[in-house]
């Protein structure tokens, strides 16, 4: 026997039995929904295949289900349980959230009612149906049936929100009207960010060929397995007839392979770390070539970004102090942003051509810099570095650009009052402008890794299979070798990576404290 919810004294009867009433509406909805979802999962075809063992079961639930729907249904009917026994129980801020609650139950109710009265009245050509407005009253019926009851929950909350929200707190208040300006937010990345994402996993985990009628093996995380497997072994030098360590045309040592059975079980070497005389650490992966991707794209990232955010700041404060002409400095800073990358690399890879008509080599010859004239673009031990000065010339004024907006909301008087203190400029520039400037900072690392790890174009015009990136190496295997399932699994792995970053970059500047 469900008791009647709590209630003050002073508040009438009715009230009670509102309360009681809009919970048992919860517990309802909850447990109803889960049923109802389940019971639909069970009556697809494709899992009841599955079911009598004819496909995959699991295969056949992710791709008629995915991952992100189960999860909300099952998240969503125990937060309604919970809100539902904790306002039996006269808790007041519960009764507050089921406002909420209940009013977006009926918000979404009827958008899925008109999502679907429009998408089943629609003709199909596909399978001949015409159109048929009875079809699409039918299937809009069922979320306007639902929009009913909660949206007359929602009516009677609305009536009493005077007494309902009495004696609140302003942490309470803020809580739900956050929550209220978020929800449509969050329901649209769901759609648009969240959903692709998963169907991008769900491929991972299978074998899937790209533009294939080909019938679709579940895998599990062998892709994974075959793209991250690595070790480390110890090799020495290949030696000549003297005893000598034999040295590349680039003058590198050359080192022997691992071992025999580890060539055959797939592992081939990417990588050698010196550690003294004739030895290295031999690196070697299953899939060599992402490897050796991750490894060009970090590098690539670290220092391209790291010069970007010393350059950027430099020309920050160079721009933001007063001069004549500064209006147009900031103009003509931001030129090389605004050009393509393809044209700025198209551009770059003449003035790296290895002989005196490449403006590089001029001036590094002029200036003494280089004995001889340089192969930027075919020379290994160089490639990276020529890749890092485009990105270093395109992008450093977009860095310039987001710090000189933080450098102008720090106060003048902050740097008066530290010169009337006897303050040099390195002290102001090291207790008042970095402080000041650290969530700024965070945020232009964030776009900027995230750009970076994720570079393409640069890397495909000037260097094509010559070197890849993890994005160049995804594209390879997706459209050249076309492995979707492969080239899913590199895809969520550049997800995982970037979000580490980001993930670290806000913990270290404290962006959420400040």
């Amino acid at each position: 026997m469900i008791r009647t919810a709590a209630r003050p004294n002073d508040l009438p009867a009715s009230y009670g039995f509102g309360v009681t009433a809009i919970a048992i509406l919860l517990l309802v909805l909850a447990l109803g929904t889960t049923a109802f979802y389940v019971q639909s999962i069970a009556l697809i075809p494709e899992v009841q295949l599955g079911l009598n063992g004819e496909i995959s079961l699991v295969l056949a639930v992710l791709n008629n289900v995915g991952i992100i729907l189960p999860l909300l249904v099952i998240g969503l009917s125990l937060f309604l349980i919970v809100t539902a026994i904790q306002m039996l129980r006269g808790n007041a801020d519960a009764v507050r959230w089921a406002g909420t609650i209940v009013f977006w139950i009926t918000v979404g109710a009827i958008i899925l009612a008109i999502f679907l009265f429009f998408q089943q009245s629609a003709a199909n050509d596909l399978t001949g149906l015409p159109a048929d407005y009875g079809r699409g009253i039918s299937a809009a019926l069922v979320p306007l049936l639902l929009a009913l009851p909660t949206g007359a929950a929602s009516w009677w909350m609305s009536q009493n929100s005077m007494l309902i929200n009495r004696n609140q707190t302003l942490t309470s208040r803020n809580a739900r009207m956050a929550w209220n300006l978020l929800i449509p937010t969050i329901a649209i990345l769901i759609i648009v960010a969240a959903r692709p994402l998963e169907k991008t996993f769900i491929t991972s985990l299978t074998d899937k060929r790209f533009g294939s009628s080909d019938p679709v093996s579940f895998v599990g995380l062998q892709n994974y397995t075959q793209l991250l497997s690595f070790r480390i072994d110890t090799v020495e030098c290949r030696r000549a007839d003297d005893g000598t360590c034999v040295l590349d045309a680039d003058g590198n040592i050359r080192w022997e392979l691992i071992a025999r059975d580890l060539l055959q079980a797939g592992y081939r070497p990417f990588a050698n770390i010196p550690i003294g005389g004739d030895r290295s650490l031999a690196l070697s992966g299953t899939d060599s070539e992402f490897l050796t991707g991750i490894g060009n794209t970090l590098y690539f990232t670290v220092i391209s970004v790291t010069l970007e955010l010393v350059l950027g700041l430099f020309i920050a404060m160079v721009v933001n102090s007063n001069f004549k002409g500064r209006g147009l400095m900031r103009a003509v800073m931001l030129v090389p942003w605004a050009i393509p990358t393809v044209i700025s690399a198209r551009l770059w890879e003449l003035m790296f051509r290895d002989n005196q008509s490449g403006i590089i080599n001029k001036i590094l010859l002029d200036l003494g810099a280089i004995p001889q004239s340089q192969s930027w673009l075919t020379n290994s031990s160089l490639q990276l570095n020529a890749i890092v000065m485009v990105d270093v010339w395109k992008t450093t004024p977009f860095m310039a650009l987001l710090l000189l907006a933080g450098l102008q909301l720090i106060p003048a008087d902050l740097y008066e009052a530290a010169s009337v203190d006897g303050a040099a400029r390195w002290r102001q520039f090291t207790s008042i402008t970095l402080p000041l400037l650290r969530p700024v900072i965070g945020i232009a690392l964030i776009f900027r890794t995230l750009d970076a790890l994720r570079v393409f174009d640069v890397f495909n015009v000037l260097l094509g299979r010559q070197r890849l990136s993890m994005a160049t190496y995804n594209y390879e295997v997706l459209i050249q070798e076309q492995q979707a399932g492969y080239a899913s699994s590199v895809s969520v792995i550049i997800f995982v990576l970037i979000s580490v970053f980001t993930f670290l970059y806000i913990r270290s500047v404290r962006i959420e404290a400040q």
